[in-house]
């Protein structure tokens, strides 16, 4: 999950944010859902203990994520 401005096309969204949050999508391992730092911070939610910093293709600085546990 992640929140960032997107530009309508269409029946399309298009621009950074949405680029970043199916990076963000596409580390998640299987039966895991992310959550990126900035939509935490944004929603007035403590990060949890198990944060990382993930490398992200065409992304030049490192994403701070977190595991949320959903079960």
């Amino acid at each position: 999950m992640h929140t960032a401005s997107a530009l309508r096309r269409g029946l399309d969204y298009a621009g950074f944010g949405i680029h970043e949050a199916a990076r963000i999508g596409g580390v998640a391992g299987t039966d895991e859902i992310l959550v990126s730092a900035s939509t935490l911070e944004s929603a007035g939610k403590p990060y949890p203990s198990d944060k990382r910093s993930v490398a992200l293709k065409d992304i030049s600085e490192p994403v701070e994520v977190a595991s949320i546990d959903w079960r």
